[in-house]
């Protein structure tokens, strides 16, 4: 008899791995290829999850997805890629949109544009049939992008209209002058931290995944995601409710708000809680059971001949606008020749320019590729002048968002804000002001932006600008004309007219 000794080697993949296996590597190589071409958006993205505390449960959303996979393993064992070219036609678009968002600089388009191109090429390496078996983990990747930011001052809103309504309803004066509520106890102020939106998105993210592992009906998912939206909303609400009547009934504002980072935590954590077990109770006993969706028949699997073409088609058509914004930004990254004469009276005007410049206001621009400030005078009046430039488009151009440390430099502070009419270079123009203090001082600034040889005072504009500038080619600048005079404590109308005079003066643009 003989005896055959066993063969020790690698074990051999399941049929459905070895099926998997040639996707699975076309998806590790569409995912290197989008961390390299995309790199500037994942950079922003995980700089904001560390800056920010609205944004610290980004880091739990691949593990989060990556569980949805997993208990979806079952489905991936029976099922088979089937590549389609139709997903494709989706692509042109959303390139586009990215595009559109980086040349105005609109980092959270961009963001989610390229998260949009990648699941569009996943669809088309998948299939329909296998994308909507795993929708839920997929597009749980959005969850990646920290958007949410401009919901900031509507919460602000509501939650200040909120407490002033139940203090009217309880009885207790209070006067409010926006975000400012006023009690007997205190004045207490619904900052920006105070909004709620940390633990608004934190919520959408929990009730998103919460109603993926435990309903199995769409409309109870749709209902448990509302409420975990609005929920949060509201409790937030309350929440700064019962911080102004601990301030009333303590008799102090400053005691009140001694711990209310701590109140919050606890607060929000019980207002969790209590989603859990709504939850828990709406849940139906027929959404235990499996889903029809995961016993259905599957046919044979499609060829995987086309894989490599898909997958390479798509890849060219989603690149096409990243590479031509590189290629535009690579022609706007030249150096800034000598600015002397932009954006400055000229030398035959009553402006004289002083040999040093006030040092009363001296603004900082960030990150400005040359920057010139001076100081003019003409009879009594004096002007300060700054004039910033970047070259467009690029993104994360600073020149939209610099005006904070442009016109509130330190130790002044901002008083107001508002916009004025004027008359730049002979053209009719909107410009933005600010009126700053300090130790008894106070200055007029007025901003505008050129782009491209165009002036404007709106910052949308200024953006649609740079980003007809980026689409036309080329070398393109842009600047950030700021100005500033001292307000006489005798005469406060005259800073304005003292700025309007100067402008009037400013060329060429």
């Amino acid at each position: 008899m003989t005896v055959h000794a066993p063969k020790i080697g690698l074990p051999i993949a399941p049929p459905a791995l070895r099926v998997w296996i040639p996707t699975l590597l076309w998806i590790a190589a569409l995912c290197a290829v989008f961390g390299l071409v995309f790199q500037y958006e994942i950079r922003g993205a995980v700089r904001i999850w560390n800056e920010s505390t609205a944004y610290n449960h980004c880091y739990l959303v691949l593990p989060l997805a990556g569980a949805l996979l997993w208990m979806r393993r079952d489905v991936l064992a029976k099922l088979r890629p089937e590549p389609s070219w139709w997903p494709l036609l989706l692509v042109p678009a959303a390139s586009a949109l990215w595009l559109a968002s980086a040349l105005l600089d609109i980092a959270e388009g961009a963001q989610l544009s390229a998260v949009l191109l990648f699941e569009i090429l996943l669809l088309a390496v998948l299939g329909w049939r296998v994308f909507r078996a795993l929708m839920a983990p997929l597009l749980f990747l959005f969850f990646l992008v920290p958007f949410g930011e401009f919901l900031v001052p509507t919460l602000q809103t509501f939650t200040a209209a909120f407490s002033v309504y139940g203090l009217q309803l309880l009885g207790i004066p209070v006067f409010a002058d926006g975000y400012i509520i006023q009690i007997p106890a205190g004045k207490f102020e619904v900052a920006e931290a105070c909004a709620g939106l940390r633990f608004l998105i934190a919520s959408i993210v929990f009730g998103c995944f919460f109603a993926t592992i435990v309903y199995r009906s769409m409309w109870r998912r749709a209902i448990f995601i509302a409420l975990s939206i609005v929920l949060p909303i509201v409790a937030n609400g309350f929440r700064a409710l019962g911080l102004v009547l601990l301030g009333h009934l303590m008799g102090n504002a400053a005691s009140a708000m001694a711990d209310h980072v701590l109140y919050g935590w606890l607060f929000f954590t019980i207002v969790t809680l209590m989603l859990i077990a709504i939850g828990i109770g709406f849940r139906d006993k027929d959404d235990a059971r499996p889903s029809p969706s995961r016993t259905e028949p599957v046919g044979a699997p499609a060829s995987q001949a086309q894989l490599g073409p898909v997958m390479a088609t798509g890849l060219l058509l989603a690149l096409a606008a990243p590479a031509y914004f590189y290629w535009v930004e690579h022609a706007s990254a030249a150096p800034v020749a000598a600015a002397d004469g932009f954006a400055v009276p000229p030398r035959d005007s009553t402006w004289i320019r002083e040999p040093e410049t006030d040092g009363a206001w001296l603004p900082n621009a960030d990150r400005a590729a040359q920057t010139t400030i001076a100081s003019y005078h003409s009879g009594q009046a004096t002007v300060t002048e700054i004039v910033a430039f970047y070259p467009v488009p690029k993104r994360g151009n600073p020149i939209t968002r610099t005006a904070t440390s442009v016109i509130e430099p330190e130790p002044w502070r901002l008083v107001e804000t508002g916009r004025a009419p004027a008359s730049v270079d002979g053209r009719a123009l909107v410009v933005n002001t600010a009126k700053i203090a300090r130790d008894g001082q106070q200055r007029l600034v007025w901003w505008f932006y050129v782009i491209d040889g165009r002036p404007t005072g709106s910052v949308l504009e200024a953006k649609l600008l740079q980003a007809a500038a980026g689409l036309h080619g080329g070398r393109r600048l842009g600047a950030l004309v700021a100005m500033s005079t001292e307000i006489p404590p005798d005469a406060i109308g005259s800073g304005a007219a003292t700025l309007a005079t100067f402008a009037e003066k400013l060329a060429p643009l």
